[in-house]
């Protein structure tokens, strides 16, 4: 059973707020409508698994170092998990998480992806829990996105322009307008702004752009309109040569 993305629709323009951001054409937003759902999924979870005792003793045992003095053979179903499985864990300030399985070591720990944050963590297998069937209903929260019309540049974007975009995020009126949607990629171009704001963050990035020597996947309006500028100069140096070479025939 697969976790669907939420992808709002191609066209519209939505109230948003950021999550996890990685570098301006790899981020997360929520819609108004995932952000309040964020917040009941959280309650629910931490009461679906709140019921589950004998998690809660083994968690308490790991957090005091004691679990090390029991057998290996006790080891839970957890253990069980599988690189690309769904799973549900809870951090150390108590919250729990729906998460996805990228990897797994050798040292009994797996690199799980949080699907409703964006983010990725380290966590041990032991302290992984299946997802009830329900969980499998609600969609994954975070969207991904990336600007629109912005090409990552060869050296990709530097920490403090990150740094400077993940702040901006952070503003209480932010509107997104989603421009495409790349299904291979699952990720959907956006352009946000400030409420009221006739500028949106994809111009003020923009200067931020260096040598455009690699494509975004994710944004096929940028393939279109670099290939169209590119015929048209062609299509100028074939006109001026076609001209210059007749003028050229007819004098002679």
């Amino acid at each position: 059973m697969k976790i669907p993305s939420l992808n709002p629709e191609v066209g519209s323009m939505v109230r948003v707020y950021g999550s996890h951001v990685n570098d301006l054409n790899d981020f997360y937003l929520y819609s108004s409508w995932s952000h309040h759902k964020l917040l009941q999924l959280d309650q629910q979870l931490a009461e679906a698994y709140s019921q589950s005792s004998s998690y809660n003793i083994y968690l308490f045992l790991f957090k005091i170092n004691i679990i090390s003095f029991i057998d290996r053979s006790s080891t839970t179903a957890s253990e069980e998990f599988n690189i690309g499985d769904y799973c549900a864990y809870q951090s150390e300030n108590e919250v729990w998480y729906r998460g996805l399985i990228r990897e797994r070591d050798s040292n009994g720990n797996a690199i799980v992806f949080k699907i409703d944050y964006g983010d990725v963590q380290h966590i041990p297998i032991r302290l992984l829990r299946p997802l009830e069937e329900w969980m499998f209903e609600v969609p994954r929260l975070a969207i991904h996105c990336s600007l629109a019309d912005l090409v990552k540049p060869i050296n990709d974007w530097s920490s403090e322009v990150i740094s400077q975009f993940g702040s901006q995020l952070t503003k209480s009126f932010l509107y997104g307008k989603f421009i495409n949607y790349n299904k291979s990629t699952d990720i959907l171009s956006v352009e946000i702004k400030e409420k009221e704001s006739n500028i949106s963050f994809n111009k003020v990035f923009e200067p931020y752009q260096k040598e455009q020597s690699t494509f975004p996947m994710n944004d096929k309006l940028v393939y279109k309109r670099m290939l169209i500028k590119y015929l048209f100069i062609y299509f100028i140096f074939l006109t001026l040569f076609v001209e210059r070479y007749s003028n050229g025939k007819i004098r002679s």
